[in-house]
């Protein structure tokens, strides 16, 4: 079980690939778990936005878990997305990755229809309470679920003893600096804002295009921002952020960012990423073509 002490480093957001037609890669899935492993990564995170636990199947979730403990060696921390749209559904789920023995959960609040801030506390309190061999971090994701968890939210949920932090995708710096201060929960950012949130406390990264594609890359700017080396961490920050931004715009607009970064992924070819699953429209193959032709142009060199 993952714990709050022991959560930090470079945790992929790894995308589920699944063929044109929907149907589940999970030899794909394997060997994309398999190659960051071996590049050295420090955790595997599953089925969150990018890895559409919104559109896959109950019954493929379940052989993308049991895959995901099955593959992972060598001390690398198994997270899987086990969100959903009400307590007991994400209940069963964690349970579900518990009994195999996943390391934690990164779990959105439930998202359909908003929860008040006391709604919000109960669901994670709950789910740790139902769920206590499992490390639970809170995908703190207000786009979704239309509420931020908050500092004084955090202070509540951090008393289940199991809850080990959260995954920020909030950008409002005060917040951050809020929460860090708030308990001893772990927290990390996302790709474009993690080595200033390792300054004041951050514990890592978990990250999508970057470490998909040039994972050197990120994990070099990790490991200096925990050296407290920043001239460097901040240099190699803002690599990351040019590298995001230029290969979105390769790609360009129109399309659901998570089917745009699928593009960027497979551009490179170090993971596949395959198709996205319906309702979600691919960034059609001429578009790929021409996007991949620029990216590897400027940053075929993994």
């Amino acid at each position: 079980m993952l714990t709050r002490g022991e959560m930090g480093g470079v945790y992929p957001l790894i995308p589920t690939p699944f063929t044109k037609s929907g149907d589940f890669k999970e030899e794909a899935f394997r060997e994309n778990i398999r190659r960051l492993c071996d590049v050295g990564v420090h955790g595997i995170a599953t089925t969150g936005t990018f890895g559409e636990f919104h559109t896959i199947s109950w019954k493929d979730h379940q052989r993308l878990i049991k895959a995901l403990v099955e593959e992972v060696k060598g001390g690398v921390v198994t997270i899987a997305g086990c969100s959903g749209v009400n307590t007991d559904e994400a209940i069963m789920k964690t349970k579900y990755a518990q009994d195999c023995g996943a390391d934690a959960v990164m779990n959105v609040t439930p998202y359909y229809e908003r929860l008040t801030r006391d709604e919000c506390v109960k669901y994670f309190k709950d789910l740790a309470q139902a769920c206590p061999d499992i490390g639970i971090i809170v995908y703190n994701n207000p786009g979704t679920a239309k509420i931020t968890v908050d500092a004084d939210m955090f202070k509540e949920i951090a008393t289940a003893p199991n809850v080990c932090g959260s995954k920020e995708i909030v950008s409002d710096f005060g917040h951050l600096l809020r929460i860090i201060k708030s308990t001893d929960l772990a927290h990390m950012h996302v790709d474009s804002l993690f080595v200033p949130m390792m300054m004041f406390g951050g514990k890592g990264v978990f990250s999508l295009a970057p470490v998909l594609t040039k994972p050197k890359l990120v994990l070099e700017a990790y490991n200096a921002a925990k050296e407290k080396n920043w001239e460097k961490a901040m240099k190699l920050q803002h690599e990351i952020n040019e590298f995001n931004a230029f290969c979105h715009r390769a790609v360009g607009g129109g399309y659901t960012w998570f089917c745009v970064t699928k593009t960027v992924v497979n551009a490179f070819g170090f993971v596949d990423a395959g198709y996205p699953r319906r309702p979600f429209i691919p960034v059609p193959d001429d578009v790929q073509a021409k996007a991949k032709k620029v990216i590897l142009e400027k940053y075929g060199n993994l």
